[in-house]
């Protein structure tokens, strides 16, 4: 029986004790440290700036949130260097927003950063990304005054909304997709700070890990068409002494390849439809009859296309392909894709678009 009673007890301390170990554990909300943004900024070849902004939920605090910036060549080492200096235990699990500014994306160094914190466990994969023009970190320390906090101001300039005017929006999961896809090149939302208002003033376009150029809202609304996304933000459009606006409701593309990998070739169809909702210029007031909507559509439809075809001239020149456009390619070829193929279909890829835009309305003009 003693032999027996011996190993009960036993196994009952050692029970007890875990449960004790683990009540010592539980960390008091107070002490933990919720990074909401992660900003990094290049320093030099070896060195960055990471910057990380934490709600304060004390009702006590001055500050809504705490901003703590450190320079480290290591992500996890910086984080333990924001430890010491908040007094706090740093987790990662409620972060949403990643900044990166415009050097450090011109040196390289955003997939790896990026990387690490995709394999991060507590990290979630819609966590959202963007490029900043000067410093990231200098954005966070920014004043907001009509803003609850510079996290939540972020968060909801870069989550999709239909009442965005522009949002290339891009997650950490999006951006590594494309980074380890041969046939795509990576996009990210630019940010630039303007009186004191932070805007998405265009797109960030990667070649392989480099950022390479900044393109305009205009140049990403066409990725957008033609990577086949169904609601647009609005089409702003410039004829000869003409401008108007459509607010459009729905976007349809087809994109077929000729399969010839020697001289590649792309047709194009654009369906676009939508309100015209503002218009200035010498046919302001003659729109009323369905003819000359109908020549109105056909202006518009000539506008795009020549934008369309002046873009992809320019991907074509600096061999990128953010749209996909060489998917159409791959999909046939029997064997290995590589990022070699791509540039190489690109640099010779010709094209025939037709775009068939419809008015639907022309509302109430102003």
């Amino acid at each position: 029986m003693k032999v027996k009673f011996i190993p009960i007890v036993f196994t009952f301390c050692l029970t007890m004790l875990a449960g004790c170990t683990a009540k010592e554990l539980k960390i008091p909300l107070e002490d933990i440290g919720m990074v909401g943004v992660m900003a990094f900024d290049y320093l030099d070849e070896e060195q960055s700036q990471i910057t990380v902004a934490i709600p304060q939920y004390d009702p006590q605090a001055k500050e809504h949130t705490q901003i703590f910036s450190v320079s480290s060549d290591l992500i996890s080492k910086g984080i333990v260097e924001i430890e010491t200096l908040s007094d706090k235990k740093i987790v990662l699990n409620q972060l949403r927003v990643v900044l990166v500014n415009e050097q450090f994306a011109l040196h390289g160094d955003v997939q790896n950063a990026i990387k690490q914190l995709y394999r991060n466990a507590e990290v979630g994969n819609k966590v959202l990304i963007a490029v900043v023009k000067e410093s990231a970190g200098d954005m966070l320390k920014g004043e907001y005054p009509d803003k609850p906090s510079v996290i939540f101001y972020l968060n909801d300039l870069l989550q999709p909304s239909i009442n965005t005017a522009f949002n290339p929006n891009t997650n950490i999961h999006d951006f590594m997709y494309t980074q380890t896809n041969p046939v795509f090149d990576s996009i990210v939302p630019f940010l630039e700070t303007k009186d004191g208002k932070i805007e998405i003033d265009g797109i960030a376009l990667f070649k392989g890990e480099v950022m390479h150029k900044r393109l305009s809202t205009n140049e990403g609304l066409i990725i957008q068409a033609l990577q086949g996304r169904k609601k647009l933000a609005p089409l702003n459009i410039e004829l000869k002494k003409e401008k108007l606006l459509i607010d459009l409701i729905d976007s349809k593309v087809k994109i077929k390849s000729n399969k010839n990998l020697e001289e590649p070739k792309l047709n194009i169809e654009l369906k676009m439809s939508g309100t015209l909702i503002e218009f200035r210029g010498e046919r302001e007031n003659n729109l009323k009859s369905v003819d000359e909507i109908a020549e109105l559509e056909k202006d518009v439809n000539e506008k795009v296309k020549q934008d369309i075809s002046k873009f992809l001239e320019e991907l074509k020149k600096i061999e990128v392909d953010p749209i996909g456009l060489t998917e159409n390619f791959r999909m046939h070829y029997k064997g290995n894709w590589d990022k070699a193929l791509t540039n190489e279909t690109i640099s010779k890829l010709e094209w025939d678009i037709q775009v068939d835009t419809s008015i639907l309305s022309t509302g109430i003009l102003r």
